[in-house]
Formats: C-alpha cells, sequence, structure tokens
C-alpha cells in the first residue's frame, strides 16, 4: 500500500523559506529606498504655492472665460 502523503522531490523547505525571507528584504530594501527618495524630494509651502497659482492666473489670459467675450 502506498504512503498517504509523499515528500516532494526537489523542494526543500528550508531552502523555500530562505528564499521567501530574501523576497521580503529586497522589497522592504526597495520600499525603503523609494520612501528615502520621496523624503529627498524638494517641498515648497502651501503659502508659496498658492501665492504662484494666484500669479500665474492674474497674469495669464484665458480666452475660454466668457466674460471677455465680445471685447
Amino acid at each position: 500500500m502506498a504512503p498517504a502523503y509523499e515528500i516532494r522531490a526537489g523542494g526543500d523547505v528550508k531552502n523555500k523559506k530562505q528564499s521567501m525571507a530574501d523576497l521580503k528584504l529586497r522589497r522592504l530594501n526597495e520600499l525603503n529606498g523609494r520612501l528615502t527618495e520621496d523624503l529627498n524630494r524638494p517641498r515648497i509651502r502651501v503659502s508659496e504655492a498658492s501665492g504662484s497659482l494666484v500669479q500665474y492666473c492674474n497674469s495669464t489670459k484665458d480666452f475660454m472665460v466668457p466674460s471677455i467675450w465680445g471685447q
């Protein structure tokens, strides 16, 4: 009578756990790199950005605004 369960050939549990740990470490290192890049990205204050946007809107003509049509 054949055994109910067989051990798969070529599948070492220790190797599988090690490869999963390596994969997890690689993913964490990639995430850490992306977060570091995000942290080092130059930033400006919201007040500066909104002031720049207001200045742009006041100095740029918008031809889609109906209030200037017919002029």
